[in-house]
């Protein structure tokens, strides 16, 4: 991709962002990002085949921006303490949530999956799904606690998180996977 075009990939995400961060993602068209992006809806196409491929695009690129060394659960806290008031406005309504809900499963698993292939170090997580001979579904079940706790705060409406309460919840989960038991 040349220079001009990932100028006007990444002027399209950061519009993007940018609605997200003031209203949810149902309520953002393909014609407002736009619009905000300073490019015809023709150009969008170009990029980005819907909104979704848009939306998994976006949160690719934001977690790619964390240090990715980083042990996941401490990455996790961190971008939804970042993230939060986007998050948040990823709240589906009941047309959307089995896209969205599928979007974001789909990021987490691939994230743990990569960090998994990669064999990232001093990563008590990853170390544990390592040493699984049921890697898939290690990989699924983490991921699908972080999918919960997402849901937890978007389920009551929290405004701002609770960084004592998500960092303890956190340190309990890892908790899990320091001792030697399993």
């Amino acid at each position: 991709m040349g220079k001009a075009q990932e100028r006007t990939r990444r002027q399209i995400l950061s519009a993007f962002l940018e609605l997200l961060s003031e209203k949810p993602y149902d309520m953002i068209s393909v014609s407002e990002i736009s619009v905000a992006s300073f490019i015809t809806r023709s150009t969008f196409y170009r990029y980005f085949d819907d909104k979704k491929s848009l939306l998994m695009a976006e949160i690719e690129d934001t977690i790619q921006k964390r240090v990715p060394d980083q042990p996941l659960l401490i990455q996790f806290v961190e971008y939804v303490e970042d993230y939060w008031p986007v998050l948040r406005n990823l709240t589906p309504s009941r047309q959307s949530r089995s896209d969205l809900h599928e979007i974001l499963n789909q990021v987490l698993w691939e994230l743990i999956n990569r960090r998994v292939a990669n064999g990232s170090q001093n990563d008590p997580v990853i170390a544990f799904i390592q040493r699984s001979r049921n890697r898939d579904i290690m990989i699924g079940a983490i991921e699908g606690m972080l999918m919960g706790i997402l849901e937890r705060y978007v389920i009551e409406g929290t405004e701002k998180i609770n960084h004592r309460q998500l960092e303890a919840a956190i340190g309990e989960i890892d908790s899990l996977f320091q001792s030697k038991q399993y």
